[in-house]
């Protein structure tokens, strides 16, 4: 029996005592979805260049703080001393090569009127700035400037901030180089600090100028700026060669008028090496027509140089999303991960080896791999049934740190060796007495087959024993698209939440499937590109309906009372359910929905990224839950923040709307000035639980 489970079982003993199991899971109380939140939530783990330092934020019911361990004991330590659930985020966290600082940016961006995100209405409003700390907590942290990214300086006393143009500043007690100036970089186009050269005496940038994009080189004494193999392109992703000499980049096509980008295309891409001192640069690699892919800039950077002179990028190639080696002369690549599996997060270890998350191992989950510096041998280095990501080989070649979660155990900041083993799970040390560890189940994983063919893959969590006869379901389909729902504790903070609230649905007497339709990552680029997706057909939603048919199939599923909930892209395919099919879904929650792709494709949002044209318009609404609006008979509950930058708040006035006018039971519940991603605890709260009541009153659980 894995140890787990072990663990699982002890604790469920210590709490019954002397009962039996089945005794003990009677007796246990109802826990709340606060309890499921109850543990905090690490993320952004990062790690020191030349120190074996981690750093990472932990998110504790709303209130996010910063803390950092050092090798050998890996004893946490907290740095930040924040107590408010205000919804401010910590962000852009990065580590000077020695270890001894910590720089991140706290706050949201702003909107086009200038407002920073404020999602506890502070009238004082809010701002984004960069702060730094010191890591072995010997002080507060103290604002540098304003800005949204932050940069050290190779030497280490200073820091550059990215805000509206790029500004360097001393740190706390340091003097600065005599190159660092507030306004260090001011030249036409967005520009954006990438790379400093190894010496340090240059700094590489992009300069963003909307259809086209440069690579720069800013020789920081002179105080002079040269371009790199300047062309009628975007150029992006700068990377220099181990002793400075030679500067890699990407290069994709321009953007030509009328034409915006579109997801549902691969885009190809083109590897650039350009001499320093000249300028000039020539292609090395051009990747095949369908390489190219909107998921390959997953977090990592797509293009690094390793310190054995090896350009390491990722393409899709295989029909998978994988990460390979090239000789900056050119020639063909060399694989490092391999199978028909996705390498998410990577990192590069000082002896060349190549560190990554994936699932190549098991396809639902995620597991840390190592290949060799050769590229010769993929190596499975934590276990399956897990969920391991964002792994970081630290310096001195002994550790690797990542973060850890199963079916179980909320996700942690872990330590292993390099060779691999058992993760130690440093933070949280342990779990709140709160938190429901022995109530929860493992979500079983399916797959679906399609009136089309398509095969899609679901995880489904079934109530307890104690709930008898025919239950109520409910379909959960996540956002994006490009997501993957995964059967434990998702690493990223809105999966987590949501993964939270199907255990809770579940341990209320709904059996819930979490349906990985097609669009979505981690089952290769031919199910991420599915035809006629979104506002092309909505194809998706077969995948909707085969969930739906499973679950109405099963005995002890009561097809009359089967729900469906999701936001984002999960709030557009709730919508469509109940536009097209209220005979087959009772109620549904959708949440920050798409309801009209036409308005979607005028832009200024994330849900605009179909590069739909004129001609394709009509299309779109007919692909448009707001087009079938007549059929709609179903309860629905339709949640949104009024500040959400990736899908406008105008998607849920308009639908409002529609529904009330025909006079069809809608609830709503709006929540002034939160984000897309729910900042608050809160906010987190609420949503949840107002969702859970709804569905009482629609679905009856309790009958």
């Amino acid at each position: 029996m894995r140890r787990v489970a072990m663990r699982a079982l002890a604790v469920a003993a210590m709490t019954a005592g002397a009962m039996t199991a089945a005794g003990a899971a009677a007796a246990q109380p109802r826990f709340d979805i606060d309890d499921l939140l109850s543990a905090p939530q690490p993320e952004q783990l990062v790690a020191a260049a030349k120190a074996p330092t981690i750093a990472w934020v932990a998110n504790e019911r709303g209130v996010r703080n910063l803390w950092t361990a050092r090798a050998p004991d890996f004893a946490p330590r907290k740095l930040s001393g924040y107590d408010e659930d205000d919804g401010q985020l910590l962000t852009g966290l990065q580590l000077s090569r020695d270890g001894r600082w910590l720089a991140y940016v706290r706050g949201g961006s702003a909107d086009a009127a200038g407002n920073n995100s404020n999602p506890d209405w502070n009238p004082d409003g809010r701002e984004q700035a960069v702060w730094v700390v010191a890591s072995d907590g010997s002080g507060k942290p103290q604002r540098i400037a304003a800005g949204r990214s932050a940069m050290f300086a190779p030497d280490g006393d200073a820091v550059l901030v990215q805000g509206r143009g790029l500004g360097c500043y001393a740190l706390p007690g340091a003097a600065a180089p005599a190159w660092c100036k507030e306004a260090l970089l001011k030249t036409r186009g967005a520009n954006s600090a990438a790379e400093f050269s190894p010496d340090g005496k240059s700094l590489a940038f992009v300069s963003n100028r909307g259809d086209h994009a440069f690579i720069g080189l800013l020789e920081l004494e002179r105080r002079a700026v040269r371009w790199l193999g300047a062309d009628f392109n975007n150029d992006a992703s700068p990377a220099f060669s181990p002793d400075g000499r030679r500067l890699a980049f990407l290069r994709t096509d321009a953007n030509r008028a009328g034409e915006s980008f579109d997801l549902t295309k691969a885009n190809p891409f083109e590897i650039w090496v350009a001499d320093v001192d000249t300028g000039l640069a020539k292609k090395v690699f051009r990747s095949s027509d369908s390489a190219g892919g909107y998921a390959q800039f997953n977090g990592a950077d797509p293009l690094m140089w390793s310190r054995d002179g090896r350009l390491i990028f990722a393409s899709e190639q295989s029909g998978w999303l994988h990460w390979y080696a090239l000789s900056p002369e050119g020639g063909a690549p060399r694989p490092l991960s391999r199978g028909e599996c996705e390498a998410e997060t990577v990192a590069l270890a000082e002896d060349g080896a190549f560190v990554f998350s994936g699932n190549c191992a098991q396809i639902d989950h995620r597991q840390v791999f190592s290949v060799d510096a050769q590229g010769k041998a993929q190596t499975l280095l934590t276990a399956k049934d897990e969920i391991a990501v964002e792994p970081l080989p630290l310096a001195g070649g002994q550790w690797i740190a990542l973060r850890h979660a199963d079916a179980l155990r909320p996700t942690a900041i872990a330590v292993m060796p390099r060779a691999g083993g058992e993760p130690r799970r440093i933070f949280p040390a342990q779990l709140p007495e709160r938190f429901p560890l022995a109530q929860l189940v493992r979500p079983k994983t399916i797959t679906l087959t399609a009136a089309d063919g398509i095969v899609s893959h679901a995880t489904v969590f079934e109530p307890p024993a104690s709930f008898k006869g025919q239950r109520p379901a409910l379909v959960y389909v996540h956002g994006g698209p490009i997501r993957q729902m995964l059967p434990g504790w998702h690493y990223s903070g809105y999966y987590y939440s949501d993964y939270a609230s199907n255990q809770w649905l579940a341990s209320r007497g709904y059996v819930v499937l979490a349906l990985n339709y097609r669009d979505g990552t981690g089952y290769g680029q031919k199910f991420r590109l599915a035809d006629k997706q979104g506002p092309r057909g909505a194809s998706e939603y077969q995948d909707v309906l085969a969930a739906q048919a499973w679950l109405a199939a099963r005995g002890d599923v009561d097809a009359r009372r089967i729900g469906i909930y999701g936001g984002s892209y999960g709030g557009f395919l709730t919508a469509t359910a109940l536009a097209r099919n209220s005979d087959l879904f009772a109620a549904g929650v959708d949440r920050h929905g798409v309801h009209d792709w036409r308005e979607s494709a005028k832009g200024g949002d994330n849900s605009g990224l179909w590069g739909l044209k004129p001609d394709e318009l009509e299309l779109a609404f007919q692909s448009s839950p707001v087009s079938r609006i007549d059929g709609w008979r179903s309860p629905v509950l339709i949640v949104h923040g009024d500040d959400d930058r990736a899908v406008k708040f105008s998607q849920g006035i308009d639908l409002v709307e529609r529904l009330r006018e025909r006079k069809l039971p809608v609830q709503t519940l709006v929540i002034p000035d939160e984000d897309h991603l729910f900042l608050r605890h809160a906010t987190w709260l609420q949503v949840h639980r107002t969702t859970e009541a709804f569905f009482r009153r629609q679905l009856k659980p309790e009958d």
